[in-house]
């Protein structure tokens, strides 16, 4: 597997964790998808925190994947 792929599947991770906490806050649920309580505004913070992960590792990926021509 190379860089770019793992950066990939890493952008997708945190992507799906960015919507679970999206879906917790937008129900207002106080707990993460694991049962820790942070508050409504603590799932927000993690949903914003993880889509700045998941945009940085696809730009990773788009970076270190090889150019095609077509």
């Amino acid at each position: 597997m190379s860089r770019a792929e793992i950066a990939l599947f890493l952008s997708g991770l945190f992507f799906g964790g960015m919507l679970d906490h999206a879906i917790l806050a937008v129900l207002h649920l106080e707990n993460t998808p694991y049962g820790v309580h942070v508050g409504v505004a603590g799932n927000w913070a993690f949903a914003g925190i993880d889509f700045l992960i998941a945009t940085a590792g696809y730009a990773l990926y788009r970076r270190l994947s090889p150019r095609s021509n077509g």
